[in-house]
């Protein structure tokens, strides 16, 4: 039976394949930086040294000798997988504050290139036709997506639809009232982003095909952020 890990590493695989030279340089830095991390993670480095068969002192019982044998294969498996891909190149400290700056750039450029195409609040009212206030009002109660931005609210002009119910794109506020995710600038960016479960359409272009019922069981199974 091929394994959850073989999977990932073949799927990791294809993927590489896929990669420019400079995609795969970032993908392999990412990788690198994250490896101590995993390892903590995993809490495996505190129990190696210890005998076979005994953990903290005390001997293993059979689930636990069963669990710490999985946990071994999974983090061996892992392990060979990370230095594969960084080719067991180990990155000093520069260069890491090289590859923070390269990560908080693309952030950054991604944040720029998604607010370039918004409403202020004003505007939003405007179109509207209701108070500067209630534009607010409707981000708070999860019908309006919105994102703060040098001191003011920027709204995506696509979730507006003057067809629609109260102004917005249908499914609009059940999809944000479902998608557990706390940063809004994460929720933009899960909007805009393709998705392989909704057939390679971003969540937006899925809603205006009129896919509701399928985006919103996509937001209620994603958690944490996203950028």
């Amino acid at each position: 039976m091929i394994t959850t890990i073989e999977k990932e590493a073949r799927e990791y695989g294809n993927l590489l394949e896929m990669l420019t030279p400079d995609e795969h340089d970032v993908l392999v830095r990412s990788i690198n930086k994250i490896k101590n991390n995993i390892n903590e993670q995993l809490g495996l480095t505190s129990d190696h040294g210890q005998n076979p068969g005994f953990h903290q002192g005390k001997p293993y019982t059979l689930d636990e000798a069963k669990h710490t044998a999985s946990s071994d294969r999974n983090f061996e498996q892992k392990d060979r997988l990370i230095k594969n891909l960084t080719k067991g190149y180990r990155y000093s400290s520069e260069e890491k504050i090289e590859l923070e700056l390269e990560t908080l750039q693309r952030y950054f450029e991604r944040r720029r290139e998604l607010l370039s195409n918004c409403f202020n609040t004003t505007q939003v009212a405007k179109l509207l036709g209701t108070s500067r206030q209630t534009p607010h009002d409707r981000v708070k109660n999860q019908s309006l997506l919105a994102v703060r931005d040098n001191g003011q609210w920027k709204f995506p002009i696509w979730q507006f639809d003057p067809e629609g119910a109260d102004g917005v794109v249908d499914g609009l506020p059940e999809v944000l009232k479902n998608l557990s995710i706390n940063s809004q600038f994460a929720k933009l960016n899960w909007f805009m982003n393709p998705n392989p479960v909704l057939d390679g359409l971003t969540p937006v272009q899925a809603l205006k095909r009129g896919l509701k019922v399928r985006v919103i069981a996509e937001a209620m199974g994603v958690g944490g952020a996203i950028w």
